[in-house]
This record gives structure tokens, sequence and C-alpha cells, in this order.
């Protein structure tokens, strides 16, 4: 695991990488959604920060569930390792459930959420190897992913196309890229690539039948 120090801490640069990424990721969206995107986005987009802010804390303390003696016997290893595989699966699971929990309270803001998430989902995972370069880990190809991630984001920008379309042909050339790179990242593309699919065509499906949705949701709660 590559280490920087800040101060007197060592901090992973993958770890500090995917936060820098993440900032950078909600800013631009943020950018986007403000100056480039009709409509109101500020509902969505607090949904998916929220669900994104707190999916990262049970991540990152997910050892306290799965390893809650070792945890409790010494409590400021947290500060320094995260939950690994399993923390991240607990995560997404979070974040899955808060989504629909969401879209069941307001399903009119379905087709801002879709799009607002594979926006930040693009963002954040092309700028991830440039951070990483930055702190001075050696990633060839970050450039690669940086312009595939800018030339996917113009594209759905000016012609508005199917941004679930758009979001999966990303993830499947960014896996391309990363088996040409080398990466043990590929896995992660391509898999991100099959989850964004199977959790995102639901919605896609649900926002086409927009207003009729929001009124069956709202007969049934009556």
């Amino acid at each position: 695991m590559e280490i920087i120090q800040i101060g007197s801490m060592p901090v992973s640069i993958q770890t500090l990488s995917i936060f820098l990424s993440l900032g950078t990721a909600f800013i631009g969206l943020l950018l986007i959604c403000h100056y480039l995107i009709d409509g109101n986005y500020k509902p969505a987009y607090e949904w998916l920060f929220s669900g994104v802010f707190n999916s990262i804390w049970i991540w990152k303390f997910s050892p306290i569930i799965f390893q809650p003696i070792e945890s409790f016997k010494h409590p400021f290893t947290l500060l320094y390792f995260t939950g690994g595989t399993k923390g991240v699966v607990l995560a997404c699971v979070f974040f899955i459930g808060y989504s629909i929990w969401e879209i069941y309270k307001q399903p009119q803001f379905i087709h801002s959420f879709l799009l607002q998430t594979v926006l930040l989902w693009m963002i954040g995972s092309g700028v991830f190897l440039v951070w990483k370069n930055i702190f001075g880990s050696a990633n060839d190809g970050a450039e690669v992913f940086l312009l595939l991630m800018l030339v996917t984001v113009s594209w759905y920008l000016l012609t508005g196309k199917n941004i679930l379309l758009i979001g999966t042909f990303y993830a499947l050339t960014s896996g391309v890229f990363a088996f040409f790179y080398d990466y043990n990242a590929a896995f992660y593309f391509l898999s991100g690539s099959f989850f964004f699919v199977l959790y995102l065509l639901p919605l896609s499906n649900l926002n086409k039948r927009g207003a009729q949705y929001s009124q069956e949701v709202m007969k049934w709660r009556m």
C-alpha cells in the first residue's frame, strides 16, 4: 500500500485519491447541473450527496461490524484502515436502499437522480488516477481515462443522448483501457458497468412512466 505522510499521520494514497476524486466529481456535477442542465436538480443532488457521504462512513467504519472485538481493542486502527471489499459491499447495499427510499418519497426526481448518479461516477473515476499521480503514485494512462471521461460527458451535454447508454459505454471502454494498462481496477470498471446496468435500468423504466408512476405512488400512500 502506497503511503504519504500528512503531518504525523500516514495516509493511503489510494484512500486520499478516492476522497479528492469524489470532491472533484461533486463540484463538477454541481457546476454542470447549475449552468448546463435545466430543471430542479437540487433535491436529487442532495440525495446523492447524502447517500455517498453516509456510504463512505459505513465503508470506513465497517470493521466495527465485521471485526468488533479487534476494533474495540484497538480503536485507533479505524483511522488508518477501511472496511475493504466487505465494507464496499455494505456501503453499496446502504446506498441502493437509501436511493430507493428517497425515490419512493419523491418519484418525480427519478430522472435527475439517474442523470446525476451516472455523471458523478464518470467524473470521479475519470480523475481518480490523475489524483494518484499528483501524490507520486506512478499510474500510466491517467490522461487516457481523463480524456475518455471528458469526451463522454461532453457527448451527453452536446447531444442529450440516453445517459444510461453513455455511462455503460464509458464503463466498458474504461475496462478495455484498464486491461490494456494492466490495472487490477479492470475488474472494478467492468463490474461497475454491470452494476449500473442492473441498478439504473429499473430507475430508467420508472422515469419513462413519469407522472403516471407518481400518481400511483400517491394513491398507494393514501
